[in-house]
């Protein structure tokens, strides 16, 4: 099968990868940060991972193969390397010159030490992030360099996108003539600029994400697939195994990839465009049933297996750990080889299956890093059940796909869904049982859409279905609610703002229809609109396709559905989201504008005069691609923004040394490691995230020692804190109303006290609380404790780890919240908190009302060592879901509590000299105004300063009335936020003595 020279190229990369791996294994400095990891390792095992693609084509066969991909028309390459250079160029240009919010900070950071991130990991990403580091001159250029990456790839998928679109092309052309040639050439050109230049595509390509490499790895799996049918028998078996190969590789990359390989089996096995409908379906079903088997039996089976080999020789045997996975390894290796002497007509798939897996080999480095601790170690992979945890995501929840009960289902019985494992010195141990919770029947429905039982998903799911406050969901609600807001909400109006036009930045916002006016100053750089010329063009050429090329179209058709339609129907999303989810669909809208492509070529082939058809085709070619840059550029470059770290930096500054900073999510949290950990800023501060400290594996991180943060004391142990543990949730029997004392709580804990424990069977049981009222005692134990109340009904395991920190650690350490941290903690801490800038640090002193304020602190920490004059540049583009509702409204309301705080003080100078660095740097007119500057206008009534107090107003007044008018005059509806900073900033005039602007007011029927 492979040739002498093939076997050497694998053998070399075997040597390679395991030459690597040791480097990684036996790196001497602390948590593997040493030159051998990060420096000889990433370069080895990124060249022994693609090596072995030489030895699969054969490199006696690379000559024909280069030879067949350049037929025809030398300058066709020559186009496709001008479009991989104007992409490139326009991402380069629009980069954002540090990390970008949400999880390219983390990935930044993990890239750059090689950590472990949060599942699926994607190690090749990060191998191939580090790469991109390397080349940055000091460590503040790092982000630049790694966020290039995704630049660079991004650009080669659009080069990709060129060459499919020619390659589909070449089948609908009408003729053979030169001309003919030129006119497909520009409408290549057109279609992968249009993606180029397109909203999602854009976005994704100029943050350090995996979303660009991603589409790259995709792209190259279909060439793979469509150079294939055209190749030699000897050629195409050997392509074959290289796509399984790639498959592997791509996975790790991210498994999005996978979901190209449907279209595998049709172009496989059809052989030209005459086929039938029956058969075509049954190969598009075999290839999803493809990507579900290699991702449950390889992705994630693999791992299980070898847990479960290793297990029982462990636990049954008594052999030393990870025997299972030799015995695992040879017991494959026998199979593969068994296969191959006795079923030699199929080596082929043999291969390739053998390549799927090796294919894998890079996550690896993530089970070898782990073993290392850095700092960032999320599900701490560092053994066979941890990692298999990983591969499978169950630190996340699930939904049901396709049956599954409704939101108001009740639950009938609880029983073990499997054990959950813990590894120590003796064996795997089990730590709990993973519950599995079956509902009743009469409320459970196929396809459930309407499944989750949060609160507020609840309150969200009536409100797009108009249902009653007591009405049950039916299966008619369920499959409006799929095909309204699942396939609707959540993926056409995605689709729709990259083809035909977006409203805005703000969460939920609509498509533009065709009729719909364009943008109005800096204020609406997100409303682009393309008046529906890249669907139209897109609908042109699948019809085309269709009609010329049905095995073309099929692929492409399928390709397109995979990874959009399909994947929500699959994703099943819930009606909240965080944030706008458009990302996940990008590989939809490349499908697309390969059609957007061949619907120029469509209409330009109409016109059978050279001269006519050539201008056409060029004027559409180009204008087209154009327009969209031209209406695109304003709202997605990122370049000279900067303020996400310098916000960052500023809750660092604030702390005390040797702090620990509770955080309450992502975008509270990436940016400080990234910080930490690439530019080594504030390195003291440990910094614990409240959502991943429900786990067992990040409590215990907790007690190492990371840079200069030295480890943290915590009262109860190991075993108190395992997953699917006694005290995972601890639920409230308010028996002790005068409170109970903290310390003695955990004392009764850590004995599995009987008076706490409450067995449910099946050897499950779980802890109480017995009062809602917490008493934590001061350093000073002769003053008067904390008394702190739980506000819901239960306690979570963050929260028990943190009253654990506060106990343990005796006052020795200051501990701070941010408002996100503050609000979901569970317990009452807002009496006892003192705000110091952006944060509010734990005090043993009750305030009466709330958080007090630190005045000279915060004073310190907001306007003396820190800078947020990146605010102040109208040229740098602050979208609204990210910065302005995420950031700069909580921003401005820190600088008008102190400037409140001054004016309680009795020192209006200094609340003046507040408001006015607030005003130059955060508010209107270069950025957006909210309901913080209503607050302003009164402060400054109450400074004396009316007049500028009416200014002010004035300007805010005029904003929102230009607002409402711009929509009266397109018959929407005015927002409520709008009305109501109408209505209150006519209102402060009108104490001003102007009600001039409230009697405008009514002449607009506000």
């Amino acid at each position: 099968m492979f040739s002498t020279r093939s076997i050497i190229l694998f053998a070399i990369s075997a040597f390679l990868i395991f030459t690597a791996y040791l480097c990684m294994a036996f790196d001497t400095e602390a948590n593997g940060f040493g030159i051998a990891t990060l420096w000889v390792a990433p370069p080895l095992l990124l060249f022994g991972f693609f090596l072995p693609v030489l030895g699969i084509i054969g490199i006696e066969n690379i000559a024909g193969l280069k030879k067949n991909s350049m037929h025809w028309f030398s300058w066709k390459n020559t186009i496709g390397l001008l479009v991989f250079l104007i992409a490139l160029i326009t991402y380069l240009i629009t980069l954002e010159p540090t990390a970008s919010l949400w999880d390219c900070a983390e990935f930044i950071a993990s890239a750059y030490k090689l950590q472990v991130p949060h599942t699926p990991g994607t190690p090749l990403s990060l191998l191939f992030g580090r790469l991109f580091s390397m080349l940055a001159p000091d460590v503040q250029e790092v982000a630049w360099f790694v966020n290039s990456m995704s630049a660079f790839f991004s650009a080669l998928a659009v080069f990709m996108v060129y060459h499919i679109i020619v390659h589909f092309g070449t089948k609908l052309m009408s003729s053979q003539q030169g001309w003919y040639h030129i006119v497909l050439i520009l409408a290549s050109l057109c279609g992968s600029l249009c993606l180029t230049f397109s909203d999602t595509f854009w976005y994704t390509a100029v943050e350090a994400e995996t979303y660009g490499i991603a589409s790259f790895f995709l792209l190259l799996l279909i060439w793979i697939m469509l150079k294939a049918v055209d190749s030699e028998e000897s050629l195409r078996i050997r392509l074959f195994i290289l796509l399984a190969y790639m498959s592997g590789l791509a996975y790790c990359i991210h498994p999005m990839c996978l979901l190209v390989l449907p279209i595998l089996p049709f172009v496989w096995y059809t052989k030209d465009n005459h086929f039938r409908l029956f058969p075509a379906l049954l190969k598009i079903g075999l290839g999803l049933v493809l990507v579900l088997l290699i991702n449950r039996f390889v992705a994630i089976g693999i791992f299980d297996l070898a847990f479960t080999f290793d297990r029982i020789a462990v636990n049954n045997i008594g052999l030393p750990f990870y025997s299972g996975v030799f015995i695992l390894l040879f017991v494959f290796v026998i199979a593969c080889y068994f296969l191959l002497i006795k079923f030699n007509t199929y080596k082929m798939y043999t291969w390739a299956v053998i390549f799927l897996i090796l294919g894998f080999l890079p996550y690896l480095m993530l089970f070898i890093r782990s073993n290392q601790n850095p700092p960032i170690d999320e599900t701490n992979p560092e053994d066979l059940y941890q990692i298999k945890a990983y591969m499978n995501r169950e630190s996340y929840g699930s939904s049901p796909l396709l049956y599954g009960p409704y939101f108001d289902a009740k639950i009938e019985n609880v029983t073990t869904k499997n054990k959950a494992y813990y590894k120590d010195d003796s064996g795997y141990k089990v730590a709990g049982n993973r519950a599995n919770y079956e509902f009743e029947k009469s409320r459970q429905t196929i396809l459930p859409r309407m499944y989750s039982r949060d609160a507020h998903h609840v309150e969200a799911y009536r409100q797009w279905m108009g249902m009653k406050p007591n009405e049950k969901p039916n299966f008619a609600y369920n499959i409006k609610f799929m095909l309204s807001y699942q396939i609707g909400h959540m993926y056409l109006r995605y689709l729709l703002w990259n083809f035909v036009g977006r409203e805005s930045d703000i969460q939920d916002s609509a498509w533009l229809k065709p009729w719909d006016r364009l943008s109005k100053g800096n204020f609406e750089r997100a409303r682009n609109q393309y008046w529906m010329i890249p669907l139209m063009l897109g609908i042109i050429g699948a019809w085309t396709q269709f009609r010329k090329d049905k095995k073309g179209f099929i692929v492409n058709l399928v390709f397109f559905l995979c990874t959009g339609l399909i994947l929500a129907l699959y994703l099943n999303s819930p009606p909240i989201e965080p944030r706008e989810r458009d990302y996940i669909y990008v590989a939809s809208y490349i499908a697309f504008a390969i059609w957007v492509g061949l619907g120029v070529l469509s209409i330009v082939q109409l016109f059978r005069k050279p001269g006519i058809a050539l201008t056409l085709g060029a004027a559409i070619g180009l204008l087209l691609p154009v327009w969209m840059c031209y209406q695109n550029y304003d709202d997605h470059t990122r370049a000279g923004r900067t303020f996400q770290m310098d916000y960052a930096k500023a809750m660092l500054n604030t702390c005390a040394p040797n702090a620990v900073l509770f955080t309450g999510g992502d975008n509270d949290t990436f940016p400080l490691w990234y910080l930490q950990e690439v530019e080594g800023f504030r390195t003291d501060v440990r910094v614990v995230v409240l959502s991943y400290f429900n786990t067992d594996w990040y409590i215990n991180q907790l007690k190492k020692q990371y840079y200069k943060s030295a480890p943290l004391q915590l009262t109860l142990t190991e075993k108190d804190y395992h997953q699917y543990g006694l005290n995972d949730v601890l639920y409230i029997d308010d028996k002790i109303k005068q409170g109970i004392d903290v310390q003695q709580y955990l004392s009764l804990i850590s004995a599995e006290h009987p008076a706490l424990k409450v067995v449910t069977g099946k050897d499950d049981a779980y802890h109480l609380l017995p009062s809602r009222l917490l008493k934590l005692k001061t350093s000073n134990y002769s003053a008067e404790p904390l008394f702190l109340r739980v506000s819901g009904n239960y306690l979570e395991k963050n929260a028990l780890a943190i009253l654990d920190l506060i106990v343990s650690n005796e006052w020795k350490r200051p501990f701070y919240f941010n408002v996100t941290s503050m609000n979901g903690l569970g317990i009452e801490l807002e009496p006892y908190l003192v705000q110091e800038g952006l944060l509010y640090r734990l005090s043993p002193t009750k305030s009466e009302n709330g958080p007090a304020v630190n005045i000279d602190l915060t004073y310190k920490n907001l306007i003396e060592l820190t800078d947020f004059s990146n605010l102040a540049d109208k040229q740098v583009n602050f979208n609204y879901e990210d910065y302005h509702a995420r950031m700069i409204v909580p921003l401005r309301q820190a600088f008008n509590t102190l400037a409140e705080a001054y004016i309680l003080e009795g020192d209006n100078e200094k609340a003046v000299e507040v408001i006015k660095v607030s005003l130059e740097k955060l508010h209107y007119p270069h950025l957006l105004p909210s309901f913080t500057d209503l607050y302003v206008a009164e402060l400054l009534i109450e400074l004396g300063n009316t007049k500028f107090a009416q200014d002010f107003t004035e300007q805010l007044f005029n904003f929102y009335y230009d607002q409402a008018i711009i929509n009266i005059a397109e018959n929407k509806t005015v927002e409520r936020l709008d009305q109501y900073m109408l209505r209150q900033s006519a209102a402060i005039l009108n104490s001003l003595g102007d009600s001039s602007y409230s009697k405008t007011l009514t002449t607009i029927g506000l």
